[in-house]
């Protein structure tokens, strides 16, 4: 598709070259499909990423890195620095009656534990600023081309364009060849779940510690990130859903949990902690969801979670507002405790706020230095984005968070995937890991392995 001569030529009159980057947009007037354009887009496998909100009123995804802050350390102020800058060399335009939708897209890793071999690519901070970008929100579509001052070239609008515009072709989702399917470590990690069952019977130093652990995949043939993806939307999971990608490494999470939404000057999180399998039988669901309302080990390990974000939060807000009691989060094969929080902001910092909430018990522990330092010194292998902070920050400084638990880091053949839960003084070891085993159904169901 060709822009239109009068758009083009107003496109070109009010480019103003005096600041470093230029970013333009233009509303589309229909709604393309993302993971298609994934698809198409082949040339930028290892610049890609796709960003679904859980009640889907935000589909994004990006196309080439025009920049990279990606840093060997957890890098909070220097990130949010670096954007700022950028923001202050940016000439903005719009060609619509809307505000402009560039994102600046990414994350931290889990903690600072070594960077291992499998993580590098990410390094343990990274955000990426998409030369083209697809939003689609509230039923509206958008597309964002960003370039150098003098690089940029209004043609590059209509070569993205008619990729966008290419129709999906009809297509099966293939069913990959397995060729192994195996837990790592996993007698190691019942042994750990013992060993940090008895530390807190012998003491109140820990409370409670979230283990994490890992099952790896592998393909006869590379993994199809785009026909996971398709499988996890097909699912209809009330979830978000993720992929990043950074050189031969692709992460995908589908959660059900957000870290926090930052909106006009309000904090929106939320607490996320005891679970239940879900069952096919609606009759029995309901005892089990009045069985979770009034079970003692979730209740403690929700209140927990609850009074470690407040405790948090409190410093960076005012007028704090949460619910005395959680309510069920209703997912595909569980049910979670839940407590929705809301404040006003003290702060305009958004990734100072994501530091200071991460991670909450539900991910780490309680109390939390001492969970982290177990987690650190005794967890087999490094969690990386396993559990971590990602998402975006806009041109407002509004921004949203998820927690990306129900993941798996992907490279070539090899998909590598991470479950975990919340040990406390009465956990059982086994029934632990037949919980984490849960766990690891969304991932499973994306690569079409069940």
């Amino acid at each position: 598709m060709a822009l239109k001569k009068d758009l083009k030529q107003k496109m070109i009159s009010e480019i103003d070259g005096n600041k470093n980057y230029i970013s333009v947009e233009i509303e589309l007037q229909y709604q393309p499909d993302l993971i298609h354009l994934l698809r198409e887009e082949i040339n930028y496998i290892g610049q890609r990423f796709y960003y679904k909100s859980k009640d889907y009123k935000l589909e994004m995804c990006g196309i080439g890195y025009l920049l990279e802050a990606r840093y060997s350390h957890l890098e909070h102020d220097e990130i949010y620095e670096y954007w700022q800058n950028i923001k202050e060399q940016l000439n903005t335009m719009v060609f619509h009656e809307d505000k402009h939708h560039l994102k600046f897209f990414g994350g931290f890793q889990f903690s600072e534990h070594s960077l291992t071999n499998e993580w590098k690519d990410f390094g343990m901070s990274h955000f990426v600023l998409p030369k083209f970008m697809i939003t689609k929100e509230n039923g509206r579509c958008y597309l964002t081309y960003t370039d150098h001052s003098h690089k940029f070239d209004i043609d590059n609008i209509e070569e993205i364009l008619n990729i966008v515009e290419s129709k999906a072709q009809a297509r099966t989702v293939s069913e990959p060849k397995m060729v192994a399917n195996k837990d790592i470590q996993s007698e190691e990690w019942k042994a750990l779940v013992t060993k940090v069952v008895a530390l807190m019977n012998e003491s109140v130093a820990l409370q409670k510690v979230v283990l994490a652990r890992r099952r790896k995949i592998e393909f006869q043939d590379n993994v199809d990130v785009e026909d996971a993806l398709q499988r996890s939307l097909d699912s209809n999971e009330a979830s978000y859903l993720l992929l990043f990608e950074s050189g031969k490494s692709q992460f995908i999470s589908q959660t059900p949990e957000q870290l926090c939404q930052i909106e006009n000057g309000k904090l929106y999180t939320n607490a996320i902690a005891g679970t239940i399998a879900r069952t096919e039988d609606e009759s029995e669901n309901n005892i089990l969801k009045d069985e979770l309302l009034n079970d003692s080990k979730n209740q403690f390990e929700h209140r927990y979670v609850v009074d470690s974000i407040i405790h948090d939060i409190q410093s960076f807000t005012k007028q704090l507002k949460y619910d005395k009691k959680p309510t069920i989060l209703t997912n595909k094969h569980l049910y979670h405790l839940y407590t929705k929080i809301q404040a006003d902001l003290l702060s305009e910092n958004v990734l100072e706020i994501v530091n200071q909430l991460h991670p909450t018990p539900a991910l780490g522990g309680f109390p939390k230095v001492e969970a982290i330092k177990f987690i650190e010194h005794e967890e087999f292998g490094t969690r990386g984005f396993y559990g971590s902070p990602l998402g975006y920050i806009d041109l407002e400084n509004n921004g949203e968070f998820i927690v990306s638990i129900r993941s798996m880091l992907v490279k070539g053949k090899t998909a590598t995937l991470y479950s975990g839960c919340g040990i406390v003084k009465d956990s059982n070891a086994i029934s632990e890991f037949e919980e984490t085993d849960l766990k690891f159904k969304p991932m499973l169901k994306a690569l079409g392995v069940m």
